[in-house]
């Protein structure tokens, strides 16, 4: 029996075609302003992170994709440094990239979108809302195709809420964040700024209103409280549950097909 790998970018195709896995993973993140203390690849270096370990945990052979590291950011444009794709290149790109795989045999393709929170539920991603629809077209186009999304941290286990303080205020460059750069990537957190929570029920103005509309500075959280030991905590709970939720999903994808056949 073919033990369990994982395949990226650097393995040739040759290692691919000899044991082909039909699970692939693609993290799609984004080039954007994380306020004054991130840089603009905190979105990217955390996914890369994060889809790696899940990869490695995941209980069959993996075909991890790199990152695709520009997503649709137009709530943070203005923002220097801050690069965006339309909602419909992104959505081109996704369907691409899944049309491409299912050529060479890959069945099943889960999408980490993101990173989410505790503010996101498991109906609509927080960043990079088209990839919901994408996903969606994907499987109604390819009946041989499963595809579903995720965000790590929404799904977090155990839950954000019981490793930090009010992560719902958390929603962009905040203590979770943060924490996690902190533990990861030290040397790129520059001097942590103070609080920023916009008034209750802010949030809903988000697609009505720029960021810095509401967040002048970029931040919208408590990043000054963030510590490298609970970004190592997050970092382990993101992992554990978006390995849970891929396995579940396709487990229970597998078992309404059967019953449908």
């Amino acid at each position: 029996m073919t033990s369990k790998k994982v395949y990226d970018w650097q393995n040739t195709s040759w290692d691919l075609r000899e044991h082909p896995p039909h699970l692939a993973l693609l993290p799609v993140g984004a080039t954007e302003q994380f306020g004054p203390h991130l840089p603009l690849s905190s979105q990217n270096l955390l996914l890369e992170a994060i889809s790696r370990r899940v990869a490695e945990e995941l209980s069959e052979s993996v075909y991890l994709l790199p990152p695709i590291p520009i997503g649709s950011s137009g709530q943070h444009e203005g923002f220097a440094g801050t690069v965006s794709l339309s909602w419909r290149t992104l959505k081109a790109v996704l369907t691409d990239l899944g049309e491409s795989l299912l050529q060479t045999g890959t069945t099943r393709l889960a999408v980490l979108v993101g990173l989410g929170g505790t503010a996101c539920t498991t109906t609509m991603p927080r960043e990079n809302e088209i990839v919901k629809t994408a996903v969606r077209r994907l499987n109604y186009d390819h009946e041989e195709l499963e595809a579903i999304w995720v965000q790590p941290l929404t799904v977090a286990d155990p839950p954000l809420d019981t490793l930090f303080d009010d992560p719902q205020d958390d929603v962009h460059a905040g203590q979770v964040v943060t924490s996690l750069m902190l533990h990861l990537h030290p040397d790129l957190v520059k001097a942590l700024p103070e609080s920023h929570v916009p008034p209750a029920g802010s949030g809903g103005y988000l697609h009505q209103l720029p960021f810095s509309a509401l967040c002048p500075d970029g931040v919208w959280g408590h990043p000054h409280l963030a510590d490298a030991e609970r970004g190592a905590e997050a970092l382990r709970a993101a992992v554990t549950g978006t390995v849970a939720y891929i396995e579940e999903t396709f487990a229970d994808l597998a078992r309404l097909r059967n019953e449908r056949a």
